[in-house]
């Protein structure tokens, strides 16, 4: 069965060699790097989603400020309260007969930092679960935005949990030579067909 490649990847795939071309001082060869590296993972998942013009728009935005190389420095999720307690503090009323969730806060720490410092993103959600089960397949995503464009997204973290709140924190380093600005991590949990989105904003400076 023959393929056709997308004129979009194949353009895409000489810029590279072109660029690695003039890759040739000292100077340059850091910043070219993580440029190709980012638009080489952007062109991946164009590949794999059919929409390689998004993917590589993406992943130059995010080596333009400075991200195309970032990944969660820490990351962790645990239960932080019982069913009762989570009813009890934030007045969630579990659903009887399906998979329910709901975001409580999301703030980031510190909310003003100078690049190549950290900031740490703390979420809190609330997960019930129908009474004949004990457990949902939970998926935590994160997502940073500056100016309303997406310039890195974490994979996704799927896990298993019972009902109850729950704690996640994520530890972003900031890019030495990430843009100054106002930045919004965007935090979504899904559990089955129920979701939730909440907002933390850092700013450079």
């Amino acid at each position: 069965m023959n393929h056709a490649f997308p004129k979009t990847a194949l353009s895409a795939v000489v810029c590279v060699s072109l660029i690695t071309g003039c890759a040739t001082t000292p100077e340059n060869q850091q910043a070219i790097g993580a440029g190709l590296g980012a638009v080489a993972a952007g062109l991946t998942t164009g590949l794999l989603t059919g929409n390689v013009g998004y993917g590589l728009a993406a992943a130059a935005g995010g080596a333009a400020l400075g991200w195309g190389a970032v990944k969660l420095a820490q990351y962790s999720s645990q239960q932080v309260r019982s069913p009762a307690e989570d009813q009890s503090l934030y007045g969630f009323t579990p659903a009887a007969n399906t998979v329910l969730v709901r975001l409580n806060k999301g703030t980031a720490s510190p909310d003003t930092v100078a690049p190549g410092q950290q900031v740490m993103v703390a979420s809190d959600y609330s997960l019930s679960v129908p009474q004949n089960q004990s457990i949902a397949s939970v998926e935590e995503t994160w997502t940073l935005k500056k100016d309303g464009k997406v310039i890195f997204e974490a994979p996704p973290q799927n896990v298993q949990r019972s009902a109850g709140g729950y704690a996640v924190n994520a530890t972003i380093p900031i890019p030495k030579n990430a843009s100054a600005g106002t930045y919004v991590v965007e935090t979504k949990v899904q559990a089955g067909t129920s979701s939730d989105i909440n907002q933390a904003v850092f700013i450079v400076q």
